[in-house]
């Protein structure tokens, strides 16, 4: 039994394994562009005499974080024939896929987990959820007039590509949609509709990808990046109010959409959707904009990394000639230098609770009251004020 990467000659049988294990069925167009988009070097098998027994994929992706880029790899498609599950199969395929990561720099990975508490097993946390609302034709939002106009329009991403990034900068985790990617996006949801809000000068400033089927109105990505462009789009969705009873809108848990509308007590959903892992903390702080200040004390943090050796250890994080200065000793004598005594000073965590502060999708009062960081307040209230400020979200899925 042997991990290796997935053959070209492979590719339909990975195309089945996934439609067996996520009980789908492609059309045999769907199954000719599902082989095109595959790169076999982006994905690992398990292999035992010559029969594959499972797989797992790593697309090389980056995202948007902290108004900066990061390389991020984000774990796809992994799957077991069922006979082989409950073996560690997957186990030693992610370890793996981690392994590479980190060699080609891939400071984070994401995932959409079947079960949270598995993938946590192994290091990844949940950082992102999304809000869906449903509105009755009552609780429409209001229309109000524009100096500028919608258009319906083919589904053009070289219109709008620019108002999504603007937009997905101001986040933590969105994804950074490159061609192929959008290519990809307009291809898989090709019953969606577009309508793009024009200011009054032309310049594309929101947009609305939408369905319209059996009375409901689903809107999978609206973004607007002014008042103006929110209120041209709510007034779109406003007049669709003779063809339809309701509308199902997905979109980010903390945009405070309810609170704009005529009748807020809408039906709302928050749904836990992508986990997070960071692959190389060491990396990973030296890129993290803290706020700290010339000459403080450092903040001293004890991470526990059950999974990735390499990451356990005692973290030293200062501010130095302007610059935050990261000092790492290893716990496990994998990387940095060894600590065989660490200083009792500082706190102690987590890699799943060191993502889950960094990405801001917990706070340290709920983390430190519930002992998932322990040890100094005092040090816990200095790392909660070096995080700076900044939403989880991505509207994507892989």
């Amino acid at each position: 039994m042997k991990i290796r990467k997935l053959q070209r000659s492979e590719i339909d049988i990975s195309i089945e394994m996934s439609e067996y294990s996520f009980q789908y069925e492609l059309s045999e167009e769907e199954r000719e562009e599902r082989r095109r988009n595959i790169s076999p070097e982006d994905s690992w098998v398990v292999e035992d005499d010559g029969k594959i027994l499972a797989k797992a994929t790593v697309l090389p992706l980056m995202v948007h974080f902290q108004e900066k880029q990061v390389s991020m790899g984000g774990v796809s498609s992994v799957a077991t024939w069922p006979e082989y599950r409950r073996s560690g199969l997957v186990k030693d395929l992610l370890f793996q896929c981690l392994i590479e990561m980190k060699e080609k720099g891939q400071l984070l990975s994401f995932l959409a987990p079947f079960s949270i508490p598995f993938y946590r097993k192994f290091g990844w946390e949940l950082f992102a959820e999304e809000q869906k609302l449903t509105l009755t034709k009552e609780q429409l939002p209001v229309r109000k007039p524009t100096a500028g106009s919608i258009k319906r329009v083919e589904k053009d991403y070289q219109v709008i590509r620019h108002v999504y990034e603007e937009w997905a900068s101001r986040f933590n985790g969105t994804l950074i949609r490159d061609e192929k990617w959008w290519k990809r996006l307009i291809s898989r949801d090709k019953k969606d509709h577009l309508a793009i809000y024009y200011t009054q000068e032309g310049d594309p400033k929101g947009y609305m990808f939408y369905q319209i089927k059996s009375q409901t109105l689903t809107i999978d990505e609206l973004i607007w990046l002014d008042p103006e462009s929110r209120d041209g789009l709510f007034t779109f969705i406003a007049n669709h109010d003779s063809m339809i009873d309701k509308v199902v809108w997905t979109t980010t848990p903390n945009d405070g959409i309810p609170f704009l509308l005529p009748d807020p007590k809408v039906e709302r959903e928050i749904i836990s959707y992508f986990m997070a892992r960071i692959v190389d903390v060491k990396e990973f702080l030296k890129v993290y904009p803290f706020q700290m200040e010339e000459g403080s004390s450092p903040i001293i943090l004890h991470l526990t990394d059950e999974f990735c050796s390499w990451n356990d250890g005692t973290y030293f994080i200062e501010m130095k000639q302007n610059q935050i200065k990261t000092n790492f000793f290893s716990t496990k004598g994998s990387s940095g230098a060894n600590c065989q005594h660490p200083p009792k000073k500082g706190i102690r965590l987590s890699i799943q609770t060191l993502t889950a502060l960094l990405f801001n999708a917990q706070s340290m009062d709920v983390l430190y009251r519930e002992g998932l960081v322990l040890g100094e307040e005092e040090q816990a209230k200095k790392l909660e004020n070096a995080i700076k400020s900044g939403k989880p979200f991505i509207y994507d899925f892989f």
